[in-house]
């Protein structure tokens, strides 16, 4: 039997540092994790039918739970109410993040009275294939390699049951105090064995840093939360994540189920025209940088995604997994055999916002010009538009390219070499 099967979507919470994002359920475990980046293989993946756990639930049966961010942050407060006892547990991903290393805070706080916690680690990489063979340390911490990761774990309970790669005990905790747990991830040997405290100022120091002073709106709080939200999902290369997780169906059974762990070139366009309404100036930055990379490189061949390192997309393929219900176990993306005409519309849109708002350089502005000479030689190609449909020459890309022309030359003036009218 599962031991934590798959919740509703919205009952999981998102940790994210940049590089890469893991989903909290109700009972504390951690059900989709990739790494070291976002389009790595999964090392928690029980979302989809994977393998791999990593949970600290209260050891009553009883309880019922809830939970929130701290204001502008990605730092989740899981709470529990159990028969006797209020529980939080405060979870991160460490910052300042590490393209190559993962770090998962986990703090452990006994609210009200005497509680005891269950703490569960089971890591598998690959999507569940591997076992993690853990050993000892003299620090204290358990480490182990399985598919070129290196795991360490430091925190662990005193008294461990160990079942394969499982790691089992409990936490026992007087009223008001707290235990710290840290694993790390990482494609390299680790170092030293950091202190827990301060990963965690750091990581408080990140995102007080990180909080913007953006323009007023009627939800405040709601937009501070979606800078947080975007500032997690996007990568020091730029790149913005599209989401977190795959295989998750529109609907059920629709046969609709895509692998969105990637750098969507028209979503990181949307995300950056909104970012400059907001005055989000470092989401504006990042979404004109990566855009601005990915068209000097690549001209009319722009793809319409690329991983958050500017890469290719990995090819799609079947994992062999039972998927989240009425979904799929797909990992990867057909988008590269796609030619989206629109992007270079919605790129010289994101262009044009920039240029309004003071943020373009001479690199961006010989960008945009490539995306002009892109709409130029390719306007009459058939593509796949915004929904990747069968090749045809859709309305919505030509309108798309008209409107990012005349936004553009309104800027930088009509010497524009594409024909605009």
């Amino acid at each position: 039997m599962d031991p934590f099967p798959p919740q509703t979507l919205r009952q999981y919470a998102l940790l994210a540092d940049g590089e890469r994002g893991a989903l909290i359920g109700p009972h504390g475990d951690i059900a989709f994790l990739c790494l070291p980046r976002w389009h790595d293989d999964a090392v928690f993946s029980s979302l989809i039918g994977g393998g791999g756990h990593y949970a600290v639930t209260p050891s009553e049966r009883r309880y019922v739970w809830g939970g929130h961010y701290e204001s502008a942050t990605l730092v989740w407060r899981s709470r529990w109410v159990t028969t006797s006892a209020e529980i939080e547990c405060r979870e991160a991903l460490a910052l300042p993040a590490d393209p190559g290393t993962a770090v998962i805070l986990r703090r452990i706080e006994a609210l009200t009275s005497d509680c005891t916690v269950n703490v569960v680690l089971d890591p598998r990489p690959e999507f569940g294939r591997l076992q993690v063979p853990w050993r000892a340390a003299e620090t204290g911490a358990w480490e182990g390699e399985a598919g070129g990761l290196h795991f360490r774990w430091s925190g662990a309970p005193q008294r461990l049951r160990r079942r394969g790669g499982e790691l089992e005990g409990q936490v026992c905790l007087r009223e008001g105090q707290t235990h710290d747990l840290v694993l790390e991830v990482s494609r390299r040997p680790l170092g030293p064995l950091p202190s827990a405290r301060s990963l965690w100022d750091q990581t408080e120091d990140a995102w007080a840093k990180s909080r913007p002073r953006l323009a007023d709106s009627i939800a405040d709080g709601d937009v501070l939360h979606s800078h947080a939200v975007l500032r997690g999902m996007t990568s020091s290369t730029g790149g913005m994540a599209a989401a977190a997780t795959m295989s998750l169906p529109e609907r059920s059974d629709s046969g609709r189920n895509y692998d969105y762990r990637y750098a969507w070139i028209r979503d990181q366009c949307y995300a950056g025209e909104a970012a400059a309404r907001a005055w989000a100036w470092d989401l504006l930055d990042s979404a004109v940088g990566f855009v601005s990379e990915r068209l000097l490189d690549d001209g009319p061949d722009l793809k319409p995604a690329y991983t958050v390192a500017g890469g290719r997309v990995p090819d799609e393929r079947d994992l062999n997994l039972d998927g989240y219900p009425g979904g799929s176990d797909k990992a990867g993306n057909w988008v590269n055999e796609q030619f989206q005409l629109d992007a270079f519309g919605e790129a010289l849109l994101l262009f044009a916002s920039a240029s309004r708002a003071g943020r373009i350089d001479s690199d961006h502005v010989r960008a945009a010009y490539a995306a002009v000479d892109a709409i130029e030689k390719r306007r009459t190609y058939p593509d796949g538009g915004i929904w990747e449909l069968p090749p045809r020459r859709w309305a919505h890309s030509r309108l798309i390219c008209a409107a990012g022309l005349l936004q553009f030359a309104a800027q930088h003036g009509t010497g524009s070499r594409a024909n605009i009218k």
